[in-house]
């Protein structure tokens, strides 16, 4: 299996910002000693500076896909994102551009601006006027639908994920007709397990409730028409299954680039600081585009070692969460 090099790299997840306007429970800024969401990075934001001159214009024009998902942040509140996306549209006429947003954030006529450049937006709404809020903290619901309506006026293409607990789940064919009145083009549900705690070794502790602050998080009772794959902890056979990686697979070659600069395969291995992929790097500016070019970085050992782990050339640089997020088993 081939991997990602400066040449076939034709797709990007970038975190256009490590800030959100929200503070959604079991996020991964959410701080468990305290009992409380709080801004655990320094609200970096990848620049359009960043995409001109460190991903650079030959990359932008071989892109076939674009997009803004981050880990800890909404890509939308990012001074620039208007400017990087109309940007990369100029210079790409093609690529697909999305931004994955819980929409309650800037101006109307932002959106609106997003539509008028092209960019697709997953809206992340999780229920009603009465239930969004439980888990999208601090985000107004009638921002949201006001935001959401000018995008898709505008002309824009977007998408309503709607994240199933118990608290929701009985309004999701109610959200779905919304959903068609103003216009979204598709409706997803999506399973969550956002219910579940972690051991001290990282490990999901199966609960059936959670409580984070003063509400509880319950597993909803049925399942979902787009259920996610559950991950487990059995890593019997990590040195040996088949690992199919989401970022060099079917003719995608994609990197996630983090808002602080450092790029990775994936948003799974996104947080360089707090990952067991720590351990291949001697100096997170081996892979960060503010100390080193795309191509250095793509041809360093960091990815060269994932390489060999994932293609099973290398047990000591097989990492469990690649096994887990896309071994075969």
């Amino acid at each position: 299996m081939g991997f990602i090099t400066i040449d076939n790299l034709n797709s990007i997840n970038a975190e256009l910002s490590n800030y959100c306007n929200a503070a959604c429970p079991m996020c991964s800024r959410y701080d468990w000693d305290l009992n409380l969401v709080k801004d655990k990075t320094n609200n970096a934001y990848t620049s359009l500076d960043d995409i001109k001159n460190k991903i650079g214009i030959k990359v932008i024009r071989q892109l076939q896909r674009f997009a803004s998902c981050g880990v800890y942040g909404d890509g939308a509140t990012n001074p620039e994102c208007l400017e990087i996306f109309e940007f990369i549209r100029k210079n790409n006429k093609s690529v697909y551009l999305e931004l994955s947003s819980n929409g309650g954030t800037r101006s109307t006529g932002f959106w609106r601006d997003l539509a008028r450049i092209g960019v697709h937006v997953v809206f992340a709404i999780d229920g009603l006027e009465d239930t969004n809020h439980l888990y999208r903290r601090n985000v107004q619901w009638q921002k949201v639908l006001d935001n959401a309506k000018a995008f898709i006026d505008a002309g824009g293409e977007a998408t309503w994920k709607f994240m199933r607990f118990l608290h929701n789940e009985k309004q999701v064919e109610e959200a779905r007709e919304l959903s068609k009145k103003i216009g979204f083009k598709e409706f997803h549900v999506m399973n969550s397990e956002r219910w579940k705690d972690y051991d001290q070794s990282g490990n999901f502790r199966d609960i059936t409730e959670l409580e984070v602050d003063d509400y509880v998080l319950r597993k909803p009772t049925s399942n979902t028409e787009n259920q996610l794959p559950i991950r487990t902890n059995n890593v019997d056979d990590i040195d040996t299954a088949e690992i199919i990686c989401k970022s060099c697979s079917r003719n995608n070659f994609e990197i996630y680039l983090q808002a602080n600069g450092n790029v990775s395969p994936c948003c799974w291995l996104g947080d360089l600081d707090l990952h067991e992929a720590k351990r291949l790097i001697s100096d997170n500016r081996e892979v960060n585009i503010h100390h080193k070019d795309l191509e250095s970085i793509l041809e360093g050992s960091f990815f060269k070692s994932l390489e060999r782990g994932i293609n099973g050339q290398s047990t000591a640089d097989r990492l469990q969460t690649c096994y887990l997020t896309c071994g075969k088993f």
